[in-house]
């Protein structure tokens, strides 16, 4: 299998603000906030090239109007997926979300978060540990090309094989022994 991650891109920060711009639009009226999470939200970070942002939401009642509209922009919503309080949205193709004239958008994994959910809190706490800490950067950095290197590596074993890694990083930002636990089992 070719390896998967990349070296860090700065033009992964400028898709998501284009992303961003066109769900802002859509979502104006609303009192949400768009985070983008995860590797390519880290510059020099190696990641794979797929943007992961959350919309967060502090009134959970608006979960509906936010699906419908975001089904507007040509996601389908795929439900909790069994992480409570983080709402998957599958951008069906390229082209989503949808614009007019037409244009395509890098692969992106789109979640509506609780703004009290433990994955939010997991999102938003590992980013702040990466840009805060170079050690603890490079050394995720490291881990990541490590197991890429392993050519029998699938992309179920490189995500599940980060998951020590990621606890131990969340327990020292001060996550309870039951929310490291939820988090283990949730990438297991």
């Amino acid at each position: 299998m070719p390896k998967f991650i990349e070296p860090y891109n700065p033009a992964w920060k400028a898709e998501f603000e284009r992303i961003h711009s066109i769900i802002k639009a859509k979502l104006n009226d609303l009192d949400i906030t768009i985070q983008h999470v995860g590797s390519t939200s880290i510059p020099g970070l190696v990641a794979k090239p797929i943007l992961d942002i959350d919309i967060v939401l502090t009134d959970k009642g608006l979960l509906g109007n936010v699906a419908q509209r975001l089904e507007g922009l040509g996601y389908k919503s795929m439900g909790e997926q069994g992480i409570v309080g983080r709402f998957a949205f599958k951008q069906l193709s390229e082209y989503v979300p949808l614009t007019n004239p037409k244009c395509t958008w890098q692969s992106h994994h789109l979640y509506v978060c609780y703004s009290d959910s433990l994955a939010l809190k997991n999102h938003l706490l590992f980013r702040e540990a990466l840009l805060n800490d170079k050690n603890l950067l490079e050394s995720y950095s490291q881990l990541k090309e490590t197991l890429t290197d392993n050519s029998q590596i699938t992309k179920e074993k490189y995500w599940k094989q980060k998951t020590a890694f990621i606890v131990s990083v969340l327990e020292k930002m001060g996550l309870t022994a039951a929310e490291l636990e939820e988090i283990t089992k949730t990438n297991s």
